[in-house]
């Protein structure tokens, strides 16, 4: 081999390919510092509120962009603003994600959350998003304290200076809005065909109240009563109840609420009452059939007393029922 090959080859090749390899690396990583730069647009993604719920801990957002994934820890923020809350993804839903809140940086801010808001989505690590903690003398001539640092949040001073009871938007005693109960009761009547015998059955009713405003309810009643051999051995009566009712709840002592009502009742009847052939005994019957049928105004209260987290135990006192039974919120 000539002087001038192996020159080429062991001395002028070596050294191009290691040229070429920084060059090659310097440019890669210029591009890497680049793409990672902090605060850059693409590492954030807007999307939209679409639902709070009333505690404010959990929030349905868009998900427009498919960039939010369950398991993902990430940060919301204003725009223009700053951040507000840390969340987690906890389902994806027909395009749309439900994240759980688990911390809130400013309650300032958060109160100018609600539903529509577009807010600034950062996936991952935040710290990008606080600056570095200022000198103590600088902070101690600021009038009003501020958060710099994950460290200063939730801190005694800015806990003191912001209404934790903004996150609740009512004065709700029983924070959800609909109560459904069942409940068992009797019925009692005077036959008046049968030497005004009293005649009674059991009533089982079914109610579902909704909360439209601060503890005010409107609640729908029905009842269903069977009465065997009545007028008659080979007969049965069936007495339906419906009720509406107005309702205000007032907070009792160990986890028990009073909610006095009014309402309007009417009860009707399915029976043979009044087809014999006897017209005083139809007369009689129809008698017992007018005191049972009728509508009116009713007065009570209903009592509640939680149990476990959501159930109840149910009572109406009024002059329409006395009944005990069952409830669950939801």
């Amino acid at each position: 081999m000539s002087q001038k090959n192996l020159i080429f080859k062991y001395i002028l090749l070596p050294t191009l390919s290691m040229w070429i390899g920084i060059c090659y690396a310097q440019n890669v990583i210029k591009d890497m510092n680049s793409e990672l730069t902090y605060g850059d647009s693409s590492s954030s993604f807007t999307e939209s509120i679409n639902i709070i719920s009333r505690s404010g801990k959990v929030f349905i957002l868009s998900n427009n962009n498919q960039l939010l994934n369950k398991g993902d820890f990430i940060t919301m923020s204003l725009e223009g603003g700053g951040p507000v809350a840390r969340a987690v993804v906890a389902k994806n839903h027909e395009g749309k994600s439900g994240i759980k809140i688990i911390k809130v940086y400013s309650l300032s801010r958060w109160k100018q959350l609600a539903k529509g808001t577009n807010v600034l989505i950062l996936k991952g690590d935040d710290s990008i998003l606080f600056k570095p903690k200022a000198p103590k003398k600088e902070v101690a001539q600021e009038d009003t304290p501020s958060i710099e640092t994950e460290e200063d949040l939730f801190n005694d001073v800015d806990m003191e200076n912001e209404d934790l009871n903004s996150f609740y938007k009512d004065n709700r005693l029983i924070k959800p809005d609909s109560i459904l109960g069942a409940a068992l009761s009797t019925v009692v009547f005077t036959d008046y065909s049968n030497n005004n015998e009293e005649v009674g059955g059991y009533e089982f009713s079914f109610t579902y109240a909704y909360q439209f405003n601060d503890n005010f309810w409107i609640e729908g009643l029905y009842g269903y009563t069977l009465v065997n051999a009545f007028p008659d051995a080979t007969s049965q009566l069936i007495i339906h109840e419906f009720s509406a009712r107005l309702k205000y709840t007032i907070a009792g002592p160990l986890y028990s609420y009073f909610l006095p009502y009014i309402g309007f009742r009417s009860v009707i009847t399915s029976s043979a009452l009044g087809t014999t052939d006897d017209d005083t005994v139809n007369e009689l019957e129809l008698q017992t059939k007018d005191e049972i049928e009728g509508s009116s105004v009713t007065v009570g209260v209903t009592v509640l007393k939680r149990l476990v987290p959501g159930w109840f135990f149910k009572a109406d006192l009024g002059t329409d029922i006395i009944s005990g039974g069952f409830a669950i919120e939801f």
